[in-house]
């Protein structure tokens, strides 16, 4: 026929809409694509390399089951990253949450998250936090009603200027440098000649003492020593010299240097004797 082609000259002609359709309404949609024409609803099971400046709001992942291995892979960088009141909840188990590396989390900010779980929390982290530089963690809770176990199985390398506010650590052995230190020695055979105890590095203790206990049946000599280098020693103190077999003395040093350590000897040259020997110290 006049002016009706059998054949399409120009394809663009031939484009047409996909659809899809909603479940809950059964009206066909057209999906949608970003401007370089990849579709903006994919479900991605693989690596993230990059999310920078990423925004997630409000997302929920539950189970009432088991959510295993959530991430077993590599996030390299979380660069200005938001993850915002996001809630991971389980009723059964949540294992291996993270098995890989976080190499990089730079000025990230974690708000109102909660990690909730009936069951059992294991290796939430077994890996390495390689840099947390500016980071803010605020008001995050990590709750169970069963066990906990392994929430940090790794190392934290760096954490510069980071701010933790309103979170909460509910088991504290020890806080700060000043905890008290005790290093008992027993049974020191005495010789006639100067011998050393291994040093003790004090440069970081505010306080301490030698505690000397001659539980030989002849009398013995002791000093304290100090040194800079660790091999040259100088004489800072001595005991209460001889010490009689059965008595106890106290030698607290009179000088600062970075290691400090106790010598003894008999007192009566082929008369031997024993000690027992306490260094107790206390940081700063």
């Amino acid at each position: 026929m006049p002016n009706f082609s059998s054949f399409q000259a120009n394809p663009d002609n031939l484009r047409t809409l996909i659809f899809g359709r909603d479940p809950s309404t059964l009206i066909d949609r057209p999906l949608t694509t970003d401007a370089s024409g990849n579709l903006t609803t994919v479900i991605l099971n693989g690596t993230i390399s990059s999310v920078l400046g990423a925004t997630i709001t409000a997302g929920t992942l539950s189970s009432a089951g088991t959510v295993t291995n959530l991430l077993d892979g590599t996030i390299t960088s979380v660069l200005g990253a938001t993850i915002t009141a996001g809630t991971l909840s389980s009723a059964g188990t949540v294992t291996n949450l993270l098995d890989g590396t976080i190499t990089s989390v730079l000025g990230a900010t974690i708000t109102a998250g909660t990690l909730s779980s009936a069951g059992t929390v294991t290796n939430l982290l077994d890996g390495t936090i390689t840099s947390v530089l500016g980071a803010t963690i605020t008001a995050g809770t990590l709750s169970s009603a069963g066990t906990v176990t392994n929430l940090l199985d790794g190392t934290i390398t760096s954490v510069l200027g980071a701010t933790i506010t309103a979170g909460t650590l509910s088991s504290v052995t020890s806080i700060s440098q000043r905890s008290f230190i005790e290093l008992p020695t027993t049974a020191i055979a005495t010789s006639d000649t100067y011998t050393p105890l291994p040093a003790n590095n004090t440069s970081v203790l505010g306080t301490y003492s030698y505690f000397i206990v001659n539980t030989g049946a002849n009398p013995v000599n002791t000093r304290v020593e100090i040194s800079a280098d660790g091999t040259n020693y100088f004489v800072d103190t001595t005991g209460d010299n001889p010490l009689p077999a059965g008595s106890v003395d106290v030698i607290v040093p009179a000088r600062f240097l970075k290691y400090t350590r106790l010598s003894y000897q008999s007192a009566t040259p082929g008369a031997a004797s024993t000690l027992n020997v306490i260094f107790d110290a206390q940081g700063t």
